[in-house]
């Protein structure tokens, strides 16, 4: 009776803060009593990320990171953790479907995530792309994104940041197995700390790969080597190669932010 009870407060409190939110997004008209919360269960569905995007970095390294926070479609959860300068440890989860509800509920009704639109969008072009703080939450087939324009609290990234590495609890250390290495030729940097690489004892031509273009699916050792190295280097370390540096970039489906898909069997 009393979880009953608790799911009619929870509903005529979805109602209440749809019919408040004039001027935004209201909250999806299938979250109700009789149809609880839902999401796609693909596993590259972003159900609900924490994200900074913008700025003028290098597209190409960009292709190494991994967003603060993301809840995927099948419960897995990713998140990040600065331990130090050029130090970020990465964590996983899997989530039930009451932990991601629970979540869900707290994000649409105490934080009134609804109540926020985009307004990047809105703002002044300028030659220098601004580095801007995002939400998605994407439950009941409405995608719902919002950023830092949209005139939130001051703390109210972070109390979402914390909130998504808090629904974990049991998280485990992430090192992928498989993952899309590119490799891009560079001038050399004196500023920029460098890798030796031995393309013969490691079983992976730099240079080859480079001359390329293309992104190559790896699934041996090289994987947890490179992944080590870019998770404790500044994002613009070399890889020395016969005296010639390169930039590596390695993408893990549903871990970095816009990895291709892993290829089909």
């Amino acid at each position: 009776m009393a979880k009953r009870l608790l799911t009619l407060i929870g509903f005529f409190m979805l109602v209440l803060l749809a019919a408040c939110n004039a001027g935004g997004d209201q909250l999806p008209s299938q979250v109700n009593s009789a149809n609880p919360i839902e999401w796609d269960r693909n596993p590259s569905t972003v159900v609900f990320r924490v994200d900074v995007t913008g700025g003028n970095g290098d597209p190409f390294l960009a292709r190494n990171d991994i967003p603060p926070c993301t809840l995927y479609g099948d419960n897995h959860v990713v998140w990040t953790n600065e331990l130090g300068p050029f130090e970020t440890q990465v964590l996983e989860d899997r989530l039930t479907d009451d932990q991601i509800r629970q979540f869900v509920n707290y994000v649409a009704l105490n934080e009134q995530i609804y109540r926020y639109p985009a307004r990047k969008d809105n703002e002044p072009a300028s030659a220098v792309t601004p580095v801007v703080e995002t939400l998605t939450l994407f439950v009941n087939g409405v995608n719902h994104v919002i950023d830092a324009f949209a005139g939130w609290d001051v703390d109210y990234y972070v109390r979402l940041l914390k909130s998504c590495k808090d629904i974990s609890i049991a998280p485990a250390l992430y090192e992928p197995a498989a993952a899309w290495v590119s490799v891009q030729s560079v001038p050399y940097d004196p500023t920029s700390p460098g890798i030796f690489w031995d393309a013969q004892a490691n079983g992976l031509n730099l240079a080859e790969l480079a001359a390329s273009g293309e992104r190559r699916w790896l699934t041996d050792r090289n994987v947890r080597v490179i992944w080590n190295i870019l998770r404790t280097s500044p994002p613009s370390v070399q890889f020395n190669e016969d005296n010639l540096p390169y930039h590596v970039t390695l993408e893990v489906p549903n871990i970095t932010r816009d990895s291709p898909a892993a290829p089909s069997s």
